[in-house]
């Protein structure tokens, strides 16, 4: 074996193991453990305390890359077919089906970066990044109805429609209203609809 080929080998091991930590955090989430401790993680990854160590310099980076793997394969799911074409019930339907998907996703890990971004500047500031990004989703989707209202309410009304997507009102109609998907999905077409009906009725 030539040098090249030990350092090849060193490098996938070394892949191998990064990815087992970051799969490890993620699989933790998911069953439930919110806040794992770094001890915890390398045992579930199987590798060493010291490892973790070795390929994230600190908590922050270990969640920041791990949002970012759960994200890549999210974005799939995010994804709107035909955004903002149809009828608006079907707009509806579909974006409500989308969101809640991505809910199901993302809400194990979610919980645990959340608590990070309250100490954690950098974690903050990938959830502000996905905050923006679905605001924007949700105002195509919706831009004709938003195209009615009247420039002075219109950001009034897009938060009023945003904040019953957001993953702590989600969360909370999930977890401590105790309700199914098909119960939320009532819920949420209800909302959409008092506002954005409403709002074309202002214009009538």
């Amino acid at each position: 074996m030539n040098a090249t080929e030990v350092i090849d080998g060193r490098t996938a091991r070394r892949n191998r193991n990064r990815d087992a930590v970051l799969d490890a955090l993620i699989d933790l989430a998911r069953l439930g453990d919110d806040e794992p401790s770094v001890e915890r993680i390398a045992e579930h990854a199987g590798v060493s305390y010291r490892s973790v160590y070795r390929y994230f310099d600190d908590r922050t980076e270990l969640m920041l890359a791990a949002i970012s793997r759960v994200m890549g394969e999210a974005w799939l799911i995010l994804d709107i077919e035909r955004i903002g074409e149809g009828t608006l019930d079907d707009r509806i339907a579909r974006f409500i089906t989308t969101r809640l998907a991505a809910y199901r996703q993302l809400a194990p890990l979610t919980r645990h970066a959340m608590r990070r971004s309250v100490t954690e500047p950098a974690v903050l500031a990938e959830f502000d990044n996905v905050r923006t990004y679905l605001q924007g989703q949700l105002e195509e989707q919706f831009a004709p109805e938003l195209a009615l209202v009247d420039p002075a309410d219109r950001e009034l009304v897009v938060a009023a429609l945003d904040v019953m997507f957001q993953f702590e009102a989600l969360e909370f109609l999930s977890r401590y209203e105790t309700m199914t998907d098909d119960a939320m999905t009532g819920v949420l077409t209800r909302h959409v609809h008092a506002h954005l009906d409403a709002a074309h009725l202002a214009t009538s």
